[in-house]
């Protein structure tokens, strides 16, 4: 394999192990999203399981840890934890007593999403305006704000004309119950099709896409049907529309740590049919590599790879654990240059 060229670009280089660098914790940087008036952190929380499988006072502590970082934006949806027993509604309905407790809801950025097909019937769309007003009013209520900062479609109707979609979005706008919005798991030629739609319209476009992305390119025959993911047309995409993208699952549910610790056969099927391919192991090895020249943790790399990309980008983390933190800040201290994107990638 070439050797990857050192990081660059005047960013604070690591030559130390990352176990030093708990202590030293450095606030994330704000940065615009474009076409808003919003300064986001870098990184964005995701709160999925908050509440529920991640107990309160766990989450809290995620929580603190997260703002003291200088984190502000908070990511739920109207669907989470309803997978789980007594799960339901309880990510927003967890926040909502937070934030309420804390009030400090003027600090942050409010992301929750609505739209999402029941889990027993997926195959349904829900996609009609009482649908998804419903949805966004209840997502409110429990969040205990008057409007979501930004809101997204969990999931898309293909057979729902994209100026319908566009102008219920605007309603909603007009009516204060959202600033901007963006689309969850949506293909490239919809969310472009929605964008053409908003702009011969004369109305606000989407400022956002959250699919799954990762540096461990995922087998989609093997995941969620209903998944959708940002390609290399997609990337592109993003930056010739300079729209920002918020990916989730982008540290591959730890995959390239499990491969890392020996502990993959030991983990969730789900992993390791998604992401473990000879193509994820080659990267594995490209990761070590850029490590050797560079002291930075393997997570770090992975979550390099996305932040270092040639428009902005707001990874979704998803710590279960306070600890699981660190490292993910550690991300946000370097950039990987545009060599060692391709040489992670296998195109250089």
């Amino acid at each position: 394999m070439q050797r990857p060229s050192v990081l660059g670009d005047g960013q604070l280089h690591y030559s130390a192990a990352p176990a030093h660098f708990c202590a030293t914790i450095a606030k994330m940087k704000n940065r615009p999203i474009p076409h808003t008036n919003l300064n986001a952190s870098e990184l964005c929380l995701g709160t999925a399981e908050f509440g529920s499988a991640v107990d309160e006072s766990a989450s809290e502590e995620i929580l603190k840890t997260y703002l003291d970082a200088g984190g502000n934006v908070l990511d739920t949806a109207e669907i989470y934890a309803a997978w789980l027993p007594n799960g339901e509604h309880r990510s927003e309905t967890f926040l909502g007593n937070w934030l309420r407790k804390n009030k400090n809801r003027d600090q942050l950025i409010i992301s929750t999403k609505g739209a999402h097909p029941r889990l027993d019937s997926m195959e349904k769309p829900r996609m009609s305006k009482p649908v998804v007003e419903s949805d966004l009013n209840s997502s409110l209520q429990r969040l205990g704000i008057d409007y979501a900062d930004i809101y997204w479609l969990h999931r898309d109707d293909p057979t729902t004309p994209v100026e319908e979609i566009v102008l219920m979005l605007e309603d909603f706008r007009k009516a204060g119950k959202i600033r901007y919005y963006g689309f969850s798991n949506w293909t490239e030629a919809r969310t472009e099709a929605a964008r053409l739609a908003a702009e011969k319209l004369g109305v606000q476009s989407c400022i956002g896409v959250q699919n799954q992305w990762s540096l461990a390119k995922a087998d989609a025959s093997k995941g969620d049907p209903t998944w959708a993911y940002t390609d290399e047309s997609f990337a592109q995409w993003h930056a010739q529309n300079d729209i920002a993208a918020f990916p989730y699952t982008t540290q591959a549910s730890g995959y390239f740590r499990r491969l890392e610790n020996g502990t993959l056969d030991k983990g969730p099927e789900l992993v390791r049919s998604l992401f473990d391919s000879p193509e994820n192991r080659e990267r594995y090895k490209r990761i070590k590599t850029i490590q050797s020249e560079t002291g930075l943790s393997t997570g770090a790399i992975v979550l390099g790879y996305l932040l270092s990309q040639p428009f902005p980008i707001f990874p979704i983390i998803g710590p279960k654990k306070n600890s699981d933190l660190h490292e993910s800040f550690e991300a946000t201290k370097a950039t990987l240059s545009a060599e060692n994107l391709a040489f992670l990638t296998g195109r250089s």
